[in-house]
């Protein structure tokens, strides 16, 4: 299979978590290489040369993939070349995708029928549009993962894609001019859901909507934030392969035997001086994830002794200078472009902070995994970083503790003086092991989320009813 980011680990787990409530969940995915066709059962052809569905095996819930032309030969670069650009069969191979996800709502190429179908950004958003086309009852969910990215083309793809012109109007598709796929969502799903709740006010914003927020100010009755789940089996630091050693809030050996593990593989000063956290990063390297602001603030910390241990890619410059800061700094930073599974478990259990300086953070799952491991993360009140990091200032922790450190605002400065007061905290052993302790045995499972989504299935099917 292939999973890029925070929509690849919901449509991983969301299924699953679905299931006790007597949800018969099923998941369309495209086959991006033919290695994930490999071994699937051939269900239907599709009409129109529009690929194929087929079954593959191994997962809790059945899970369909379109085997289509225009997907095969990605691999794992799903929505990007080598050299980072769009793949010029997208607007293809994703409407291909959405009409296909249209067909099997009408239950005719499988012995099965949905009677919703939830669809994930603009990847998916023509199936609401295609159901709206085909005349269909089906109810549908959008879910928004990032808004910034609309699956725009131009205005000659619906004949291209065999959609009616009509909807080529401010009021369906229609976008400054292009057509944007995620309107297909935005305007034909019954009902809208993104990934945190301070999010969904977020987008409603000049600032937060790029562009849509009118669209979605029109629609703000039929939307709502639902904060993201993690899988707590895959991420659970008492059984985690990844690790030297398990450990729980009940036993903080173990994470001592990480943090050793991961200072002893690259060599790291931290491993020699207890007096600053060892800091750390997992995410893309691009200006959303503040990517500028750490190179700012970096080699102050760097310079202050501090050690970091990085994870990720993307902007090639930033990576540029990360190289040259590794080169500078070479027991004090650590920086592993690309991704590594195993590595991520392992800097989520042995680091002690997790930078998140983004811009904007429609939910963010990486917080949730470094609490998880008692990491405490860093980051500013946006998004979903605002729902789940609780300040650990005083006034929190007379009250009960806080989840992480929250920076005044987005800025180098700011992710400057939120490290410096973390730091405080961990020279204060006896304080920062109850806020290791507390983060660790906060639940961020999929069981609340997943009875919110059931509750959106639910409003969905009446909104169909009604209509």
């Amino acid at each position: 299979m292939v999973k890029l980011g925070g929509l690849g680990d919901v449509v991983g787990a969301l299924p699953s978590a679905l299931q006790p409530l007597g949800i018969d969940a099923r998941v369309l995915l495209p086959a991006y290489s033919p290695a994930m066709a490999a071994g699937a059962r051939l269900l239907a052809w599709l009409p129109d040369n529009g690929g194929r569905i087929l079954e593959c095996s191994g997962a809790s819930h059945p899970v369909y993939l379109l085997d289509h032309p225009d997907f095969r030969g990605r691999g794992g670069r799903p929505y990007a070349d080598a050299e980072g650009r769009p793949w010029r069969s997208d607007a293809a191979a994703f409407a291909a995708l959405g009409r296909a996800a249209a067909v099997l709502a009408e239950g005719a190429l499988v012995d099965w029928q949905p009677d919703v179908l939830h669809c994930h950004d603009w990847h998916a958003g023509l199936a609401p549009a295609w159901l709206r086309v085909a005349g269909l009852s089906t109810a549908s969910v959008f879910t928004i993962h990032n808004l910034a990215f609309t699956g725009c083309f131009e205005r000659d793809v619906l004949a291209r894609v065999g959609l009616p012109s009509w909807l080529d109007d401010p009021e369906a598709l229609e976008f400054y001019g292009d057509i944007a796929f995620i309107k297909g969502g935005l305007v034909f799903a019954d009902r809208l859901t993104t990934v945190s709740p301070k999010h969904a006010q977020e987008i409603l914003t000049a600032e937060g909507g790029f562009g849509l927020d009118g669209v979605l100010r029109a629609r703000r009755a039929r939307l709502t934030g639902i904060l993201n789940g993690i899988d707590t089996q895959v991420w659970d630091p008492r059984s985690d392969p990844h690790l030297p050693c398990p450990f729980g809030p009940d036993d903080l050996a173990g994470k001592s035997a990480a943090r050793a593990a991961l200072v002893e593989r690259f060599g790291l000063e931290a491993g020699r001086d207890r007096h600053r956290p060892l800091l750390s990063w997992v995410a893309r390297l691009t200006h959303q994830k503040g990517t500028d602001l750490l190179l700012d603030t970096l080699p102050g910390l760097l310079e202050d002794g501090h050690s970091m241990v990085l994870l990720g890619n993307g902007d090639v410059a930033a990576e540029s200078a990360l190289r040259e800061l590794a080169a500078r700094w070479p027991a004090r930073l650590a920086v592993c472009f690309g991704f590594d599974e195993a590595l991520a478990h392992l800097i989520y259990a042995g680091a002690d902070l997790l930078l998140m300086p983004s811009r904007y953070e429609p939910c963010g799952l990486s917080q949730l995994y470094a609490m998880r491991y008692g990491t405490l993360p860093v980051g500013p009140p946006v998004g979903g970083l605002a729902d789940t990091i609780f300040d650990a200032d005083d006034a929190a922790m007379a009250a009960g503790g806080g989840t992480g450190f929250l920076m005044r605002d987005t800025s180098a400065m700011a992710l400057k003086e939120a490290v410096e007061r973390a730091r405080a905290y961990f020279l204060q052993p006896p304080l920062w092991q109850r806020l290791m302790r507390d983060v660790m045995l906060r639940d961020w499972g999929w069981a609340g989320s997943a009875e919110a989504y059931a509750e959106q299935y639910r409003l969905a099917l009446q909104d169909r009813r009604d209509a």
